[in-house]
């Protein structure tokens, strides 16, 4: 299982259209992806940093890149990146402790 965290703030003005374009366009594009297992979306509430942090999980790391090198995640990412500022991603794997 790896998780794929997608930092950012949204461009001012660009609110609604965000909110808007992750119900009808980025939920479901990572719902059809193969091992996708879930999506968390998170809006700061306290503290400085980025306004928004995306969770994408998915069952392997393989699965993951394959879901991004993909023709429609380069569509889907070129719509997202003109209402976002400060865009950042990583994936993480749990850590045993």
């Amino acid at each position: 299982m790896v998780q794929y965290f997608i930092t950012y703030s949204v461009q001012t003005g660009k609110e609604m259209e965000h909110e808007e374009w992750l119900r009808r366009v980025g939920l479901p594009f990572w719902e059809r992806q193969p091992g996708f297992r879930g999506l968390h979306a998170f809006s700061t509430l306290i503290g400085d940093g980025p306004d928004w942090v995306l969770e994408v999980e998915f069952a392997s790391a393989e699965d993951l890149v394959r879901a991004l090198a993909s023709e429609e995640a380069q569509r889907v990412l070129e719509t997202f990146e003109h209402m976002v500022r400060d865009l950042e991603t990583k994936v993480l794997q749990p850590a045993a402790l």
